[in-house]
């Protein structure tokens, strides 16, 4: 091979790969921006299956496909209750895109007070019942409010431990970055 078509090759590889890593850097710049602990690697999302506020069973794998915050919270959390009109609002906002946030009560046997919240703060999306605080403790959920960030291949992105503005627009790019394909 000619000299001059290795240069070629090798100039395009490099112009390939700073191609794709600015995206990644990118990426890694709006998790950081709001907080996000991220993997050492990635693995699945511990799948679980829990109850919702109307009775019903459901389970992380009804979320396939797509980004999901997973937060879980207490309504004698504070922090947790000041975070969820933000939630909602990304949840407005970036549920046809295909961001799910799904918020998981770990109260005990306290339906009625989770209800209250779900109706005072007009929360339109999922919120399960984990009383007995299995799925908590799989997640190793040791203070509240905390969240995962679990991307649409089921792969744990990073966790958030503390109340976050989920509307603000370094989330509202974040969660754009973690969807399939990107959203600018």
């Amino acid at each position: 091979m000619k000299r001059s078509s290795i240069v070629y090759w090798l100039v395009s590889l490099v112009v390939v790969l700073i191609l794709v890593s600015g995206p990644a850097i990118a990426h890694q710049d709006f998790l950081e921006k709001m907080g996000v602990a991220l993997p050492k690697r990635e693995k699945f999302a511990p799948d679980f299956s829990l109850k919702n506020l109307d009775g019903d069973t459901v389970t992380l794998k009804d979320f396939k496909g797509k980004t999901v915050l997973l937060n879980f919270w207490a309504t004698w959390c504070q922090p947790c209750k000041d975070e969820l009109p933000s939630m909602q609002k990304l949840y407005t906002e970036l549920a046809a895109r295909g961001v799910e946030v799904v918020a998981v009560s770990i109260d005990r046997d306290n339906h009625g007070k989770v209800r209250k919240y779900k109706d005072q703060y007009n929360l339109t999306f999922p919120i399960l019942l984990d009383p007995g605080q299995e799925v908590r403790k799989s997640y190793f959920i040791m203070g509240l409010p905390t969240s995962y960030l679990i991307g649409a291949d089921g792969h744990l992105k990073g966790f958030v431990s503390g109340a976050r503005k989920w509307d603000s627009p370094a989330s509202i790019q974040m969660f754009s970055q973690l969807l399939p394909g990107g959203i600018s």
